[in-house]
């Protein structure tokens, strides 16, 4: 009986930190996921997939000249690496729907900090640690801690590991405040503001938010070490196994130390190179082109991304075919929109919007709104004509056409005869796999900037 009532108590426990964290809202944003298809001229696809969700901040998951990366993103990407299978990742940035996913079992791994040990294991399975941190008090510089008078200390709703003030001084002294509407970056604005005082982190994401705060200064430490694990898939009996093994095998190595030196220390070069002023910049010409996007009804961080692509925002690269300038068009679609080689780039990224626009108009009645950026950014780089042909396609054997998933599949066959010869192609011969790939580095690139870059 008494194992009975224990059981019911977590599972109350479960059910009540649910429904708390259902409240607090948020989104999630999708990398892209290769799809399976079943008909008789089907390539042969991956069926031992890791998929894995980990949770948006700037020590896992950011944009760096261009790329995306981060200490969970890599890791998880090298053990999909070392163990010869495919990886799909999701980012959420979200921390109540990252909470609830933690218990879904809807992912192979789910990499989202949050205090595991109130659960038991019924409903958790967690990983081997993949790292340990510990929390820190985040202040204004020049403002000595004063032991006698009462404070509040900050923290964001997702925090929700033990601190101890005594090292402060009278712990009494010291209150925790959860701001269930605030983002640790949130309140790091607030405490540069100095419309409060103290804030609590992990040092893992103190050391990479620092850096963009002259104001502010790493504090004391004010808790003992935590692991850091992944939440497992219960249903994965053998691939947990393996992934425990690949971790205790992994913290073994000079490239597990390079990852921790290069995301998770103070003197990172990535981290101080790639934060700072400009935070919330893309690139020297984010003005022109939100002013240009806001023209036309686009997200310019989506047209960064195909500029960073295209010519890494350089203004004076010579493409194959002709292709030049910023944006790399074509002369014919450059002769279009009233672009030559003496253009200022404020006309070419204008030009570029231009044909964004135009792009989005072909496919915004006949895709999934979600994802027509897929379809875009596919066109940009192929032309309209193979992406319909690869729709056609995709209908004609069974497939949902307004999903980019599924189409891709059928670009990437365009190269076999026995698709482009297919009556319901009018383009005819496409080397697909290129463009997917293009279209996977554009959207990857694009969700980031979309986590990352706020609205200026």
């Amino acid at each position: 009986m008494k194992k009975k009532a224990h059981s019911y108590i977590f599972l109350l426990l479960a059910t009540l930190l649910l429904a708390a964290f259902v409240i607090w809202n948020g989104r999630v944003v999708h990398l892209p996921i290769p799809v399976k298809h079943k008909h008789e001229k089907e390539e042969p696809v991956h069926s031992d997939t890791i998929t894995a969700l980990i949770f948006y901040h700037a020590a896992d998951y950011f944009v760096y000249h261009g790329s995306v990366i981060g200490y969970q993103y890599d890791l998880i990407k090298q053990l999909g690496k070392d163990l010869n299978r495919p990886v799909e990742i999701t980012v959420e940035s979200d921390p109540s729907q990252a909470f609830i996913k933690a218990f879904s079992n809807q992912y192979d791994i789910v990499g989202f900090d949050f205090n595991k040990e109130m659960f038991h294991p019924e409903y958790i399975v967690e990983s081997e640690p993949h790292s340990y941190t510990y929390p820190v008090l985040i202040m204004r510089k020049n403002c000595p801690l004063d032991s006698t008078s009462n404070h509040v200390v900050h923290a964001s709703v997702k925090y929700a590991n033990r601190v101890d003030f005594s090292i402060l001084g009278d712990p009494k002294k010291w209150k925790l405040q959860h701001d269930f509407d605030a983002s640790v970056e949130d309140l790091f604005e607030m405490l540069e503001d100095t419309l409060i005082d103290y804030v609590v982190c992990n040092y893992n994401v103190a050391i990479t938010m620092l850096p963009f705060y002259k104001h502010l200064v790493l504090g004391p430490r004010i808790g003992e070490n935590f692991p850091r694990t992944w939440v497992l898939n219960r249903n994965n009996g053998a691939l947990n196994d393996t992934i425990n093994q690949w971790l205790r095998d992994f913290k073994t190595t000079k490239q597990y130390e390079k990852l921790c030196t290069r995301y998770l220390s103070r003197h990172s070069q990535i981290i101080q190179n790639s934060f700072g002023k400009k935070r919330n910049s893309i690139s020297s010409y984010d003005k022109v082109m939100q002013n240009a996007c806001a023209k036309y009804g686009l997200d310019w961080k989506f047209m960064s991304s195909i500029v960073y692509q295209e010519s890494h925002f350089t203004s004076d690269v010579l493409g194959m075919g002709g292709s030049f300038g910023i944006m790399q068009m074509m002369p014919a679609t450059c002769e279009r929109y009233g672009i030559t080689d003496t253009s200022t780039v404020e006309e070419q990224l204008y030009a570029g919007a231009r044909y964004i626009h135009f792009l989005h108009n072909i496919f915004k009645n006949k895709v999934d709104s979600t994802q027509i950026y897929y379809f875009v950014a596919g066109s940009y780089n192929s032309g309209p004509g193979h992406i319909l042909d690869a729709m056609a396609l995709c209908k004609k054997y069974g497939g949902d056409a307004t999903k980019w998933d599924e189409v891709a599949h059928y670009l990437i066959l365009k190269s076999h005869r026995d698709y482009y010869s297919d009556p319901v192609v009018k383009c005819g011969h496409y080397p697909g796999k290129h463009t997917v790939n293009y279209v996977d580095e554009v959207m990857t690139r694009y969700l980031g900037y979309v986590l990352t870059k706020k609205e200026q």
